[in-house]
């Protein structure tokens, strides 16, 4: 075990679920770390159809007819 000064100990807790206290390594080495970031999905482009573009105004439009009356009170 890395980083461990003492024998790892497992629990038994209600239900038959067992709690280990082992120290695990945090840093694990992975062969394919740099292909595995290349890929980001959060950068890929929104595509903003005229659908999308209809639902969103109709939705804008029916919220501030909905809560018109609060904003001119």
């Amino acid at each position: 075990m890395v980083g461990c000064s003492r024998p790892s100990r497992t629990y038994r807790l209600f239900f038959g679920i067992n709690i280990s206290n082992a120290v695990h390594p945090t840093i694990n080495l992975h062969p394919n770390y740099r292909a595995m970031t290349q890929s980001n999905p959060n950068e890929q482009n929104v595509e903003l159809n005229r659908t999308s573009l209809y639902w969103g105004l109709l939705l804008i439009f029916v919220l501030a007819v909905l809560f018109s009356n609060y904003f001119f009170n």
